[in-house]
Order: structure tokens, then C-alpha cells, then sequence
């Protein structure tokens, strides 16, 4: 029986692993960030004034329904 070695060349490979190491780790800080940061997140105030001279504030109770 014949013995096989299959031999791999090194340092060839070896940046290329990093370089896709480092893009994955961005892309998941970039994912991150959009989640728990706030990127998808989109909050304004808005204040809104509407001023309708004659009208009457409601009384709060009076035609609340009975269970």
C-alpha cells in the first residue's frame, strides 16, 4: 500500500483568510450598529399645535360605557 501526502503551500492562503476574517467581523459590527445603535431606528419630534377657537376641552367621564 502506497502512502499519499498531499502537502498544502503555506503563506499563500494565509493573508487571504485574514482579509475574509476582517471583512466578516465589519460586517457584523456594521449589522450591530444598525440594530442596537439606532441606524434602523429613526426617532424626530414633532410638536403639533392645533388652536380651534369655540371648542371644548371633554369632560373626561361622562359617557364612559359600563361593563
Amino acid at each position: 500500500m502506497a502512502d499519499v501526502q498531499i502537502q498544502q503551500p503555506s503563506g499563500g492562503s494565509g493573508g487571504a483568510s485574514w482579509a475574509w476574517a476582517i471583512v466578516v467581523i465589519a460586517l457584523l459590527v456594521v449589522v450591530g450598529w444598525l440594530v442596537l445603535g439606532g441606524g434602523l431606528h429613526k426617532t424626530s419630534t414633532t410638536k403639533v399645535e392645533i388652536n380651534a377657537p369655540g371648542a371644548a376641552a371633554p369632560s373626561g367621564g361622562g359617557d364612559a360605557k359600563k361593563p
